[in-house]
């Protein structure tokens, strides 16, 4: 079935909704034309606002609930593919700045370019102010697409063009993680931090994938350690800098073993 009035939309289903380029959608999210939010898990903050970019405090409060990105925190989550965030703004006072409190100390949200979302009334707004039109996105239980590219809700079933992959809990880690670095500015990821992020012991990443004999048509890699899903990228990167890969070579790995 089809929701026809969710509460909130993905980014990826509105630029196919809208058929605009996820260019011009993340434009707009840039320069405040549209408003972004995550989810944030129940935590203890500091209610203030922000004046001559200092915080004035105004109250303590447990907080759940959707809340508004920063036009400055989303350039980083679009950037580097994800972000960990401590300050929000209020969905209904925008002049309402929320800060995950200090004392007790509450953990940092972190926050990737797929857990944003845009509100129903935004959304609504947005189309209005520019006369957007669209239809639906697919059903919610219809995998998603990405130019030919699809995936579950767990990346355990993954399609693109005309193949099909079954994969494991890891190896579907690995494949989420390079889905979202496709949609960031630095769509190149470092195998060691793709093993390292997913939780394997492996210490190549072709090992991972031995059981698979076509995974280096969902996979490119570089030839430098570096790897990015095969899938058309709207503005795509150059290839990774060799000072790149020491930076991310820094982390280290368990012995190898299989998964």
């Amino acid at each position: 079935m089809s929701f026809s009035d969710k509460e909130y939309d993905r980014l990826y289903s509105l630029c196919e909704r809208w058929a605009l380029p996820q260019e011009d959608v993340f434009y707009a999210i840039e320069n405040n034309l549209l408003r972004v939010c995550v989810w944030l898990p129940l935590r203890f903050v500091e209610r203030g606002t922000i004046k001559d970019g200092k915080f004035l405090f105004e109250q303590q409060e447990y907080k759940k609930g959707f809340l508004a990105v920063r036009s400055e925190d989303f350039r980083r989550i679009y950037s580097k593919g994800q972000a960990k965030l401590r300050i929000f703004h209020c969905i209904s006072h925008r002049e309402c700045v929320l800060r995950l409190a200090y004392e007790p100390p509450q953990p940092s949200v972190s926050v990737r370019i797929h857990d944003l979302v845009i509100l129903r009334e935004d959304r609504i707004a947005f189309e209005k102010r520019y006369q957007l039109t669209g239809e639906h996105p697919p059903p919610a239980d219809i995998p998603r697409k990405t130019s030919g590219f699809y995936h579950s809700d767990d990346y355990r079933y993954v399609s693109l063009e005309d193949k099909e992959f079954h994969l494991g809990d890891v190896q579907a880690r690995i494949i989420e993680q390079l889905h979202d670095a496709a949609h960031s500015r630095t769509p190149w990821v470092h195998g060691k931090t793709l093993l390292y992020e997913s939780g394997s012991n492996a210490v190549r990443l072709r090992d991972l994938f031995r059981n698979k004999r076509t995974w280096r048509g969902l996979i490119i890699s570089n030839d430098r350690g570096y790897y990015r899903l095969n899938v058309p990228l709207e503005k795509f990167q150059q290839k990774p800098a060799d000072r790149a890969v020491n930076d991310q070579d820094k982390t280290k790995h368990r012995e190898d073993t299989v998964q």
